[in-house]
């Protein structure tokens, strides 16, 4: 965590930097980089959480008055002590292992729970990392009076991991909303299949949009990731076409495949918009308009 200092040639003067980048390598060499939360936005999104827990049981005490004035204090006083085991306990697990490692405080101030893999929060992560919470909470001393343990911790493990991460392997990371940009498809320089190459299926239009996208964000991808990720609805296609051509084209050269299977149908797809939308018109004109209430015959 602590990047600015060297065990072999110690600095004294250079600062420390903490670093707040999450590097994860998946088992399909896929390295993932996520921007861990630190301990201010995480203070933010718990203090949001923590008003709307207040404003939950503030309703639940009002609630237990007006039934022990109808006479149910019993049953009134079992309620408000579930609520608040509920609520004390139950919030964050049960918000984080069903809403994608997310609480309301969470979702606002964009951060999120994941997996120290990469993976996405299981719901036994999310309970047993608030389970330990009670130990984050404690306080030390007058220096630490609120989630003193647990701010410690954040500085001593790395990665800003409460005693709870530690326990279950999590991070909390900001999201961050990535828009890739897209290249047009110039179909006047890709090269149509052959009809003679081909059978009498015709993809359709979501196959064909598929393919769109894909194509408009082929430069994100290296040659060979976006070979291999071309090459399982390249081949599909091919089968489904009875594409009887030079084979080489699908298994070497998925992407231009699919290209040119774009290519080849797009127009098609065009043309029959364009003739349903003018039988749509003539149709349309055809029709006796329905005559206006009160209107003479």
């Amino acid at each position: 965590m602590l990047s600015g200092m060297s065990s072999g040639n110690p600095q004294p003067g250079r600062s420390l930097r903490v670093s707040t980048d999450l590097v994860i390598e998946t088992p399909e060499n896929v390295v993932l980089t996520y921007r861990l939360a630190g301990p201010a936005a995480r203070l933010l999104a718990y203090t949001v959480d923590f008003f709307l827990r207040a404003a939950l049981l503030s309703v639940m005490y009002r609630l237990v008055g007006l039934g022990f004035a109808a006479g149910l204090g019993g049953i009134s006083l079992g309620m408000l002590l579930l609520m608040m085991f509920f609520i004390d306990w139950a919030y964050y697990g049960i918000s984080e292992g069903f809403f994608r490692g997310k609480t309301i405080g969470k979702h606002v101030f964009g951060l999120r729970v994941i997996q120290e893999e990469g993976y996405p929060i299981t719901l036994w992560g999310a309970l047993l990392r608030n389970i330990v919470r009670a130990a984050d909470s404690l306080p030390l001393y007058v220096i630490f009076p609120f989630y003193g343990a647990g701010f410690i911790t954040m500085l001593a493990a790395g990665r800003f991991r409460r005693l709870g991460d530690l326990v279950a392997r999590t991070a909390v990371i900001e999201e961050r909303r990535v828009s890739v940009p897209r290249e047009p498809i110039i179909l006047e320089k890709i090269e149509p299949l052959p009809r003679t190459d081909l059978g009498g299926y015709v993809p359709s239009g979501q196959t064909l949009a598929l393919i769109e996208q894909f194509l408009g964000r082929r430069h994100v991808l290296t040659y060979r990731r976006g070979h291999a990720m071309a090459y399982i609805l390249a081949r599909a296609l091919a089968k489904k076409l009875a594409y009887a051509g030079d084979p080489q084209l699908v298994d070497r050269y998925p992407m231009a495949f699919l290209a040119r299977v774009y290519a080849t149908f797009f127009q098609v797809h065009e043309d029959d918009d364009a003739e349903d939308a003018a039988q749509g018109k003539a149709g349309a004109a055809g029709r006796p308009r329905p005559a206006l209430a009160g209107a003479a015959p």
